[in-house]
């Protein structure tokens, strides 16, 4: 491993909600008056003038159809582009940021004044939601203090920034990673990178750790990781522990560029179904992804990210702009998630049309799917075409945990980081942030063993006669959701 030189981490506040490749980049929140939209600032007010194609994604953004943030703000964004005049001439869809102002700084708590500063200004945490009982507690903001952190926010009307999404420093970096954990790096050592992150990782003793790490699982030692240089991102977020109906887990891909400090500017493209958490479907800042106090993965279960450096640009555009349609769909449409449309099977098909795939193994699935025809007949109904369909794709086209696995073994072969020209791939795993919600972990690898919690989810969820509260359904969700990794 060829080391580099060490980068302060100057812009490390922007790196995580700036979007790609900005020619001149913006935050504020969408407006409209009759046809045109308006992008608002605490300081000015922009016309947009954007491509078609561009607009047609806007309506959804400033008013989602079914989602909307449960403090009553409206969403915010970073937009890419360019000043003319007093319009914004809009390059492509806006990015979905955590708020319109960010901080970077060691986190502290004041026991006289009962206080939070970040350095030595005074904030304050932002709005939380109650889900299954729990939120984004006392003990979620204490686990922060006395770490390095990017905060993203507002600025209140007592001019008080007001923290919305808060993400350790050097996480989500390029820069060389920290030591990883001495047991963690021992079991690489003695297993290797494949069996660590396929095995190891799912355990619930690692997987429900409370310490984040990063480390380069596969690179290229004839060449570094440069500024300039396009990365892909791709990530799974594991099981929930407060709830059956989150087993399948959350998949998703992004992309970004390393900054001259060596950070990494990078957003994911978050498709999502209308929920209770406040996440609008779309191109979503890391902090806001990750780290919001209510839309953030992290509160909810721990997170497993692949970061491969080198990927061509064109590409990644290709990939963002090929997933704008289904981002409608999910903004405008109350759906439910089924095999053959969800958070994978769209990130899966955007990322195929650029040529990145991951490592399928379809031979079986054409004979399953042959003698499965009769179930695709209409008459049959819903259920035994789900069946056809996942019979005939591999689950790695539609399933979360065996699309991310897809592309850890996709990564981790020479011949495709050559062909996809990447220099280094990183692996991160964030823990879930520490609160009283009960602890998540890998999340199911096969659909099928999916029905066994589908029915505890309706049976003590759901169901008005058999509902349990989140007290009483704490020991029966450890009982059983603490078994997955072995299933």
């Amino acid at each position: 491993m060829k080391l580099l030189q060490n980068r302060l981490f100057l812009s490390a506040a922007l790196a995580l909600s700036t979007p790609l490749l900005a020619s001149e980049t913006m935050r504020g929140v969408l407006d409209r008056r009759g046809a045109d939209f308006i992008i608002e600032t605490s300081e000015a007010r922009y016309q947009i003038v954007a491509s078609p194609k561009v607009l047609a994604s806007l309506p959804s953004l400033e008013s989602p159809t079914f989602v909307n943030q449960s403090n009553g703000k409206r969403y915010a964004f970073e937009f890419k582009g360019e000043i003319r005049n007093n319009e914004f001439h809009l390059d492509e869809v806006p990015t979905n940021v955590a708020g319109t102002h960010s901080k970077t700084g060691i986190l502290h708590f004041d026991l006289i004044t009962n206080q939070y500063k970040l350095g030595n200004d005074i904030v304050k945490f932002g709005f939380t939601k109650v889900l299954n009982g729990y939120e984004f507690d006392e003990i979620s903001k204490q686990s922060f203090v006395n770490q390095k952190i990017i905060a993203e926010g507002y600025i209140d009307e007592s001019n008080t920034f007001v923290m919305e999404a808060l993400t350790p420093v050097n996480l989500f970096s390029a820069d060389l990673p920290d030591p990883a954990p001495e047991n963690i790096q021992r079991k690489i050592n003695e297993i290797g990178h494949w069996n660590f992150l396929l095995r190891e990782m799912a355990k619930n003793e690692n997987s429900q750790s409370k310490e984040s790490f990063r480390t380069i699982i596969a690179e290229d030692e004839s060449t570094e990781v440069e500024p300039g240089d396009k990365a892909l991102i791709i990530t799974l977020g594991g099981r929930q522990g407060d709830t059956f109906g989150s087993v399948n887990g959350h998949f998703v891909a992004g992309l970004g560029k390393v900054l001259p400090d060596m950070s990494l500017q990078a957003e994911v493209s978050n498709a999502y179904v209308t929920n209770s958490k406040d996440i609008l479907s779309g191109n979503t800042a890391l902090s806001n992804y990750f780290s919001h106090t209510v839309q953030g993965q992290n509160n909810y279960r721990p997170t497993y990210t692949l970061i491969a450096y080198g990927i061509d640009s064109k590409k990644l555009k290709q990939f963002r702009d090929a997933l704008e349609e289904s981002h409608i769909r999910f903004r405008t449409n109350k759906l439910d998630i089924t095999p053959q449309f969800n958070c994978t099977t769209e990130t899966v098909k955007a990322l195929a049309k650029t040529g990145i795939k991951g490592n399928y193994k379809q031979y079986d699935n054409y004979l399953k799917g042959l003698l499965s025809i009769p179930l695709a007949l209409p008459f049959l109904g819903e259920t035994s075409n789900i069946i056809h369909y996942s019979l005939k794709n591999d689950s790695s086209r539609f399933h979360p945990t065996a699309a991310y696995y897809s592309f850890v073994g996709a990564f981790l072969q020479e011949g495709f980081r050559k062909q996809q020209g990447i220099k280094r791939v990183d692996f991160v795993f964030y823990p879930q942030i520490p609160s009283n919600r009960p602890v998540g972990g890998i999340s199911l690898g096969s659909i099928w063993k999916v029905n066994k919690f589908k029915k505890l989810y309706e049976k003590y969820e759901v169901n008005e006669e058999t509902l349990l509260s989140p007290v009483e359904l704490r020991p029966l969700l450890m009982q059983e959701l603490q078994a997955i990794p072995f299933m």
